[in-house]
């Protein structure tokens, strides 16, 4: 294929989004294509670049007052859109990949359009990058309004955006983005891996490193506040790889440390000495569009730490919760690092298990799977929905739901049906779950939504109970969502569910499958609420749902068994290979629901 590449900034390793553009760039030519690249530089020094043999399009900069000195400061650019330059560039490609929303991806994207050329997005800016570099990181508003704007003066043009990672694909879908999404890793080089051991500072020096821009939403001051706190400060080196804005200010505050971090900027091969003769790597960002530092980190063996914030991707990485610390918390980040320090032998055998867990992230893969989507590309499709009408079909959901729906049904189920819940307080703090219960009942659905109320649920469906106009729509407005009937949508499915559950929605499946009204046993478990589970690495929360004959005077009104929903303990995940957690938490799940349901029956 002939691939245009369109990128503000080309050849210098100033951020995560430049040095994503050129490791695709440099692997699709080893791949046998042909890539051009349009960036800011100097025009006279357009041609052919004879070391990786790109051919290279530059245009001069674009001075924006006021935006251009923010730019600079984070060694970035803005490019002045030539119409010739991109007509050049992109006339006879087979695909346009534009990777920033700024005047040249703007004017790229018209030209590629006019030509009848297909095109695609990437999605690099994080809106909260933007807001936290001008001072107002702490108002969640204006990343709101900055992700809207995006998509109404860029996004809302393409059918296919790329995406980093899982975070921001379920952050587009949650701003009402409504192209496909495709999930692929920025990927990490090859030479980032475990190499033979460099020898160790003598002494008692444990070597702590971070790296990324020294800027205000990386958090670098939460590390060194934390080295202040902990029990091995006269021990700690720290190491912060990256330039910024910020630095004099980390500086400043450091000088209370026994011994002062090392502040630098290092090229590949210096970074790659740098991380395999560190004993710990922590990654305090609160903002991070994947963290492709901290998977180079951890690709050499290397044991992260890292902020559990809600606006960063990199808390995906976590292995257990030792991999994790409250995010901007001081203290709790000293408790982790004095914890590796105690567990030496920890920090062996967790780098190595994440040395081979960094392979799914290889550029190899990344780059193969970007392919695919250009060859999809290719059949533009238009995204089937308007962005102001699901905004309206999601209030009237809303409405519809805690106003009408919810009392009605409360009423019917406590009152008339008898129906008790057991166990609600596990369900306390759940943020991002999947539930799973016997299918037993017309109701039960509306069972589970009212044990877990105030949240809505999101209940997976078999197609045809969505067809029917009043059934159908009433059942999407209660958020029924029709599972497809072939593989293909199948996968992009399950990836829909799993941006919702990023986004702390709780999903339920009756594994079961079909109804079998007040069934006292339990039937055999299908598959697919565990491989969500396992992919989406949530936990799932057993529900299992008993009968009892009425007693007394109940017998009078009640000629059917009443109900009690019991809840059980939240499972987490148990293993980073998805077939063992599968496996392990189907067997888990349906040995407590069984336990649940037999106890029952043997005390009636």
């Amino acid at each position: 294929m002939i691939i245009t590449i369109v990128n503000d900034t080309f050849g210098i390793n100033n951020n995560g989004t430049t040095i994503s553009a050129m490791r695709f760039s440099k692997a699709l030519v080893e791949r046998g294509h042909r890539v051009r690249i349009v960036a800011c530089g100097d025009p006279d020094n357009s041609g052919i670049d004879p070391e990786h043999g790109y051919e290279l399009f530059y245009v001069p900069e674009l001075v924006v007052p006021i935006a251009s000195k923010l730019a600079h400061k984070q060694n970035t650019l803005f490019a002045k859109p030539d119409k010739s330059v991109l007509e050049k560039a992109i006339k006879g490609v087979d695909i346009v990949h534009i990777y920033q929303p700024w005047p040249l991806g703007f004017q790229a994207e018209k030209i590629a359009r006019k030509l009848g050329v297909p095109c695609i997005a990437a999605f690099h800016i994080q809106p909260e990058n933007i807001t936290y570099n001008i001072g107002l990181g702490r108002i969640p508003f204006l990343a709101h309004l900055v992700y809207y704007l995006l998509y109404l003066f860029f996004y809302r043009r393409f059918s296919h955006i790329h995406c980093p990672s899982k975070f921001i694909a379920a952050q587009l879908r949650c701003h009402g983005y409504r192209a496909h999404l495709h999930v692929i890793s920025n990927g990490v080089d090859p030479d980032f891996h475990p190499g033979p051991d460099i020898k160790k500072d003598t002494g008692n020096s444990f070597k702590i490193l971070m790296i990324g821009r020294l800027s205000p939403e990386k958090r670098q001051d939460v590390l060194i506040k934390a080295v202040q706190k902990s029990r091995y400060e006269n021990r700690i080196q720290l190491y912060f790889a990256g330039q910024g804005p910020k630095q004099q200010k980390l500086r400043r505050m450091s000088k209370k440390l026994t011994n002062p971090p090392i502040f630098g900027y290092y090229n590949k091969e210096q970074l790659i000495d740098l991380i395999r003769s560190c004993d710990l790597y922590v990654h305090t960002s609160d903002i991070e569009i994947e963290g492709i530092s901290c998977i180079e980190a951890f690709s050499c063996g290397l044991v992260p730490v890292i902020s559990d914030s809600k606006r960063s991707a990199t808390k995906q990485f976590a292995l257990g919760p030792m991999n994790l610390f409250r995010a901007g918390n001081a203290s709790h980040l000293a408790e982790r690092i004095d914890a590796w320090i105690d567990n030496p032998q920890g920090l062996i055998e967790v780098g190595n298990m994440y040395a081979k867990y960094a392979k799914k992230y290889s550029l190899k893969n990344s780059i193969r799977e970007i392919e695919k989507i250009y060859k999809l590309a290719r059949r533009e499709e238009k995204p089937s929905q308007s962005y102001i009408w699901r905004g309206t079909y999601r209030l009237f959901s809303f409405m519809f739901y805690y106003l009408i729906a919810v009392p009605l049904i409360f009423l019917w189920t406590r009152v008339v049906l008898g129906v008790r819940v057991v166990g609600e307080r596990r369900l306390r703090n759940l943020d991002g779950a999947i539930t799973v219960c016997n299918h037993v009942h017309l109701l039960d659905s509306a069972l589970v939504g009212l044990a877990l109320f105030p949240r809505k649920l999101i209940f997976p469906t078999l197609k045809k109970n969505t067809e029917t106009f009043w059934l159908g729509n009433i059942v999407k407005l209660l958020g029924g969502i029709a599972i497809p009937g072939n593989m293909t949508e199948l996968k992009q499915f399950f990836n829909e569910m799993e941006y919702l559950l990023m986004k702390g929605r709780i999903v339920h499946f009756f594994p079961e499958g079909e109804l079998i009204p007040y069934d006292t046993g339990l039937r055999t478990f299908r598959k697919g609420a565990f491989y969500l589970a396992a992919q989406a690495r949530v936990p799932i929360v057993p529900i299992s749902i008993t009968f009892k004959l009425p007693k007394g005077i109940a017998k009078l009104y009640r000629k059917k068994p009443t109900m009690v929903v019991h809840i059980g303990e939240p499972v987490p995940p148990v293993s980073i290979d998805l077939r063992t957690d599968l496996r392990t938490r189907t067997e888990i799940i349906q040995t407590h629901m069984n336990d649940v349901i037999t106890n029952v029956a043997s005390n009636k």
